[in-house]
């Protein structure tokens, strides 16, 4: 008779042997934590890359925005909303609309000129697009402005500030 008890000669393994790792176990794990990286680095490639736009898009027209005035428009997609600023006679700001925190939609707030996320209170400069206050970790994609002939265009080139 054994000096064994009856559950180690049925479950003959070691505890030391049970926590190894054998080779295939480790390439598989390997391999697995790789496949999941590349796939979060696609996932975030498409979600959270800016579209790069090739056309210029007619906006507004002088006239239709006053002084401290703001217009909605989507640029370069209709998927991607953006905010045109009009912060003097001839000076405008173009921005995308959604906070760099977590995305919710900012709006121009003419008295302090600023973008003010409410969602989390986060607040950026309508001059050049800076994170003033709140939690966003950078400032608004800006996007270039030309006034032609009366007529206010988002030229085709994303500015980061």
């Amino acid at each position: 008779m054994s000096d064994q008890p009856h559950w180690k000669t049925n479950f003959p393994v070691r505890q030391s042997e049970e926590h190894e790792v054998s080779r295939r176990q480790f390439c598989q794990f390997a391999c697995g934590s790789a496949a999941a990286f590349g796939a979060g680095w696609i996932v975030k490639q498409k979600l959270f890359s800016a579209p790069v736009a090739t056309e210029p898009k007619l906006v507004a027209r002088l006239g239709e925005i006053e002084i401290g005035g703001s217009r909605l428009f989507q640029y370069p997609t209709a998927d991607h909303p953006c905010i045109l600023v009009r912060l003097g006679e001839s000076e405008f700001a173009a921005y995308s609309q959604s906070c760099t925190h977590l995305m919710c939609p900012v709006h121009y707030r003419h008295e302090t000129r600023q973008l003010v996320c409410p969602c989390h209170e986060g607040f950026f400069s309508a001059e050049d697009g800076r994170v003033l206050a709140g939690p966003p970790p950078r400032a608004l994609p800006r996007y270039p402005v030309e006034v032609r002939n009366g007529e206010i265009w988002i030229v085709p080139k994303v500015q980061s500030v």
